[in-house]
């Protein structure tokens, strides 16, 4: 017999429990959000916190150590301090002066619907654990796919936890295809041939990770050259396709890039369709960040001949400016979607269950075996403000981006790395009698960035593009406008050299 004491919660754990505990702590998180928003955009603190890890670590211990200790402070108090640390000490990305890395600033709206999934806890890996935040998934996937320009009915999609996986689990569906047995049997050679995929030289890690886990080696990863736009070479491509199979390669996939991350560069997909069509393999297209040009009318020119490409990925969490992760995997096919995993868990998986549902079920198709809701900030934002309201954030990107470029082109002390076709730029500084060769230039900026980051009223990044370093922006903020972009360059000059 078990106790009445333990069938019974006890007051005290029922108060956690409650719904004016609920409201007490949600009325704190938005104000101390609202506090943070006003922060931000008032330009008052750092947009990036001091790079101390040690001390955050201390911290953070010190935090738990004090855990439940305070029963006498209510915990609405004890929950601001805590959130207001948090908010404190992370990159100020709501700040229009934050230029660094391919993170947006959250519509704010689109993290509140993300805390619903999360609060209610929602698994949408199968429909039976989450009806409406797997349902709202498959109406995103169709409005998304509809974009890329695939009749309804015919593609599939998925979300996923992130470009890297989403990237993964394509091309292990095209190395399941080419290789129909190498998912029970393991990756073998093919006439005598090692499976191998091509990509771009510039083209994100994550697909030689990607050669690492499905078991083709990261040795045969072939890496295509890029022409002067920093694109893959195409005539390059066709030769080293041709010259694959001398080298005991059996190319089974080719990945483009839309766009990749150094400079923010478009792969010629059309042409690399072409180039797939003709050689019969699989084409994927890393579109983490470009894909959401689909959603401008004035760029969606960048994605042309996506259409053509057997699977995709496409980071909301980028462009889409909901809050990480957020991730979609299409297929053109929406047959091919069941071929990367062939799982046998008939607990939560049953292809005989007489609801009929299974077809709604993610799980068999992604690595995730849990999932969260992860399409409700998208859907959110998408039905409260339209889709029109996502374009103008892209399109109020690529204008400021634009403008960049014209201030640092003008600029006599400043030189542009490139012409951007997104809303990333790379470019340095080169003081007026310098007389800096190309090591001393790529020393100074790294002098430059580190001491940007370091006062931290600013925040960018940098890359090095045929060896030398250069300074580089992601100008993603809506509300970043001349005079900020102005500003950077100021406190650039201002750094001591």
């Amino acid at each position: 017999m078990y106790s009445t004491g333990f069938m019974n919660c006890s007051p005290d754990i029922k108060k956690y429990f409650s719904p004016e505990e609920s409201q007490r702590l949600a009325t704190e998180l938005g104000r101390c959000l609202a506090n943070y928003y006003t922060e931000c955009q008032a330009k008052s603190g750092r947009t990036v916190p001091p790079l101390t890890p040690n001390a955050y670590i201390q911290m953070a211990d010190e935090a738990m150590s004090l855990g439940g200790q305070d029963s006498a402070k209510p915990s609405a108090l004890r929950f601001a301090e805590l959130a207001t640390m948090a908010l404190t000490y992370g990159h100020h990305l709501h700040d229009p002066r934050y230029m660094g890395h391919q993170v947006p600033p959250v519509v704010p709206a689109s993290a509140l619907f993300d805390v619903l999934g999360r609060a209610a806890n929602q698994g949408a890996a199968v429909f039976e654990m989450a009806p409406f935040g797997t349902a709202v998934e498959k109406a995103v996937v169709n409005a998304l796919g509809e974009l890329i320009g695939w009749a309804p009915g015919t593609f599939a999609g998925i979300g996923t936890h992130g470009g890297t996986l989403a990237n993964v689990t394509a091309l292990l569906a095209a190395r399941n295809i080419r290789y129909g047995n190498s998912w029970t049997d393991g990756v073998a050679a093919k006439g005598g041939l090692k499976p191998a995929i091509m990509t771009s030289s510039d083209s994100h890690y994550c697909i030689a990770r990607a050669c690492g886990i499905l078991g083709i080696g990261t040795a045969q990863l072939i890496k295509v050259p890029i022409d002067k736009e920093h694109r893959m070479d195409l005539a390059q491509a066709r030769e080293l396709l041709r010259t694959s199979r001398d080298q005991g390669l059996d190319v089974f996939a080719i990945v483009g890039s839309a766009c990749t991350t150094p400079t923010g560069s478009f792969d010629d997909l059309a042409g690399i369709a072409r180039i797939a069509q003709e050689h019969k393999i699989w084409f994927h297209v890393d579109g983490a960040h470009g894909a959401s040009f689909l959603f401008s009318e004035k760029h969606r020119h960048l994605v042309a001949g996506i259409e053509h490409a057997d699977s995709i990925t496409w980071d909301a969490h980028k462009m889409l400016f909901v809050p990480a992760l957020c991730t979609y995997l299409f297929y053109k096919n929406a047959r091919h979607s069941w071929e990367a995993f062939a799982q046998d868990a008939p607990y939560l998986f049953d292809p005989n269950d007489p609801t009929g549902l299974a077809e709604f079920d993610g799980g068999l198709r992604t690595f995730e075996c849990t999932k969260g809701t992860l399409s409700l900030g998208l859907w959110g934002i998408w039905s409260l403000y339209g889709k029109e309201f996502i374009a103008s954030l892209i399109d109020r990107a690529m204008a400021s981006t634009k403008k960049m470029f014209e201030l640092v082109q003008n600029a006599p002390d400043f030189e542009v790395a490139h012409v951007p076709q997104c809303n990333i730029l790379c470019f340095r500084h080169v003081p007026a009698n310098s007389n800096l060769d190309s090591q001393g230039l790529s020393n100074l900026q790294q002098k430059i960035r580190t001491q940007i980051v370091n006062d931290g009223n600013w925040y960018i990044t940098g890359t090095r593009l045929d060896g030398s370093y250069w300074l580089r922006v992601t100008v993603i903020n809506p509300l970043t406008t001349e005079e900020h972009l102005a500003g950077l360059l100021d406190a650039i000059r201002q750094t001591k050299n």
